[in-house]
């Protein structure tokens, strides 16, 4: 199958162009050729012209289609009416506009392609802030955070820990893949700057409560904190555990939030998905149109060679 795919606003043009090149772009792989052109053109299986409003000739043989955008006007709605009536399939950005514009055209030539988004998303992300020292005694939990980070995708996750004797405990944790960025000791303006930068504050020691809670929340940072000391006492959100299977827990619970914003983005950017849709779409009316020639020539070769019957005299 080839495909013209025509944009009518100018290469570097807006939103049309861009609809017009990513579709053509995303049509490769599913189609056995296609174009992003300007005008209409010979030797195509379809055309798709982005979008409908300058469409007011068939200038080329093959199935046509548009995308319909915008009907405000009387005037647009005349012109995608008389396009549908006339065999023009309508692509709609929407059910309802669909379901609308056959109701009101008579017709059953629009259908629903509800476009990706133009602009996509970076993958999101856990972004974990530590800040504090460690000491030989174990005090604040840091095997924790090791077994908390692993509850993560290592794609899924950045680690920022602010603080001295944590290398030997981050190394296992960047051989394995995850992203881990330290400074060994305290610096106000990175710790400042990296507080801002996170989703999450975590804390796991168990001395009374870490004032960087303090900070998190009044930042819009969500502290990952022991159940206890003033941390129990203070206003906001904070995710509290007060056991290891507590933390893993949460850990898992932000992990199975990343994976549906991602795969909710992605569904929003799909544009390979949104492509095949149209290839399929358009092959299966080509089949279609065929099926139907054949079917007509059939029945007007039978016609043809029936022989023909006598006339019947009238009664007197």
């Amino acid at each position: 199958m080839k495909v013209n795919v025509i944009s009518y606003e100018p290469a570097g043009g807006w939103v049309l162009y861009d609809y017009a090149e990513r579709l053509a772009t995303h049509l490769a792989p599913h189609v056995r050729h296609v174009e992003l052109s300007f005008e209409q053109r010979p030797g195509f299986d379809v055309t798709f012209h982005v979008n409908y409003g300058k469409f007011h000739e068939v200038k080329a043989t093959g199935m046509h289609s548009t995308l319909v955008t915008h009907i405000d006007t009387p005037r647009k709605f005349e012109l995608v009416c008389a396009q549908a009536q006339g065999g023009i399939w309508g692509f709609c950005c929407s059910e309802e506009t669909a379901r609308r514009l056959n109701e009101l055209s008579g017709t059953t030539r629009f259908v629903s392609f509800a476009p990706p988004a133009l602009m996509p998303a970076e993958p999101a992300r856990v972004s974990v802030l530590v800040s504090g020292r460690l000491y030989p005694d174990g005090r604040k939990n840091q095997s924790w955070v090791v077994d908390f980070m692993r509850r993560f995708s290592p794609g899924q996750v950045l680690l920022r820990v602010m603080g001295a004797g944590w290398a030997e405990w981050l190394a296992p944790l960047v051989a394995a893949g995850y992203e881990v960025q330290h400074h060994d000791g305290f610096d106000r303006e990175r710790y400042r700057e990296w507080l801002l930068a996170s989703t999450h504050l975590l804390y796991t020691g168990n001395d009374e409560g870490a004032l960087s809670t303090l900070d998190a929340l009044n930042h819009g940072v969500t502290p990952i904190v022991t159940a206890q000391g003033y941390h129990l006492e203070l206003a906001g959100e904070l995710l509290l555990f007060a056991t290891h299977e507590q933390l893993m827990a949460i850990g898992t619970r932000l992990e199975n939030e990343m994976q549906a914003i991602n795969a909710a983005r992605h569904r929003l950017t799909d544009w390979d998905g949104f492509a095949a849709r149209h290839a399929a779409f358009w092959r299966e009316q080509l089949r279609a149109d065929a099926a139907q020639r054949r079917a007509a020539q059939a029945a007007a070769a039978e016609s043809s060679a029936a022989p023909a019957q006598a006339a019947v005299p009238l009664a007197a």
